[in-house]
């Protein structure tokens, strides 16, 4: 994990550990890596089904796309090669996330 993803964690960890009033912030950090872990393990068992979505009530919803394989003309050679269907999940931030992503100039 990068210095500003891990510092974001520990963020969210002390804002958990205010909010919940715990004790350590131990215990702040496992709650947060128990829910990302259950998140995640959740859009992986969901992840062969097309257009599954995962919605987090003012949050943002997570939402798996398929890509179809696209035809390409390999290099030198003039191959033509199927490149493989391509799995994403997608993030929508709803509520104040989304308010606050369109800036005005």
């Amino acid at each position: 994990m990068t210095t500003k993803a891990r510092a974001g964690m520990e963020e969210l960890a002390l804002r958990v550990q205010a909010e919940l009033t715990l004790a350590t912030k131990a215990q702040a950090q496992s709650l947060v890596n128990v829910f990302v872990s259950c998140l995640e393990s959740t859009l992986v068992d969901h992840l062969d089904e097309v257009g599954y979505s995962l919605k987090l009530g003012g949050f943002g919803r997570f939402v798996v796309h398929h890509r179809p394989p696209i035809r390409r003309k390999i290099g030198f050679s003039g191959e033509i090669r199927d490149l493989p269907v391509r799995r994403k999940v997608k993030f929508t931030g709803l509520g104040k996330l989304r308010k606050l992503e369109r800036v005005k100039h």
